[in-house]
């Protein structure tokens, strides 16, 4: 193989690797990330909002989407989770136990909105909520993409 062949080869193979990335990336407005010094404690019954939202923009015809929130936390027993939809009140859109014991824990909780829920088209907004007990969340990260 030519000088010139292999190099071809290698800049057709980096445009590919860096189309396919760019394919994956997530919009800003569709990803928050916390990561904290001390943790941000809420002390209280279900439900109430955990300050964390990302927006996505539907199109004229509203499509599912997927919202997945990993969440570093300790807490007291019986915490859960859910997603408020656009002001909404908290709901469950899937599992949203955060565990019952007293402990450090690391989950991931990803739930499936469809546009009955309350989806709407244009600019839609998704924050996480829930309560139970104490909670003390350290790091999370929160992300929401149109299905396809």
């Amino acid at each position: 193989m030519t000088t010139f062949r292999l190099r071809s080869v290698c800049a057709a193979a980096v445009l590919l690797i860096a189309a396919v990335a760019c394919a994956f990336a997530v919009p800003p407005n569709q990803l928050s990330r916390q990561i904290l010094s001390f943790p941000v404690s809420f002390d209280g019954p279900c439900c109430m909002s955990f300050n964390q939202s990302v927006t996505v923009d539907e199109p004229s015809k509203s499509v599912p989407v997927v919202v997945t929130w990993n969440a570093e936390y300790t807490f007291g027993n019986g915490n859960i989770s859910g997603l408020m939809v656009n002001g909404g009140p908290c709901r469950f859109y899937g599992s949203g136990s955060m565990g019952a014991e007293v402990i450090f824990r690391t989950r991931s909780f990803q739930w499936i909105v469809y546009p009955a829920d309350g989806l709407q088209a244009g600019t839609n907004t998704f924050t996480v909520c829930g309560g139970g007990t104490a909670l003390d969340i350290y790091a999370s990260t929160l992300m929401v993409r149109l299905s396809k």
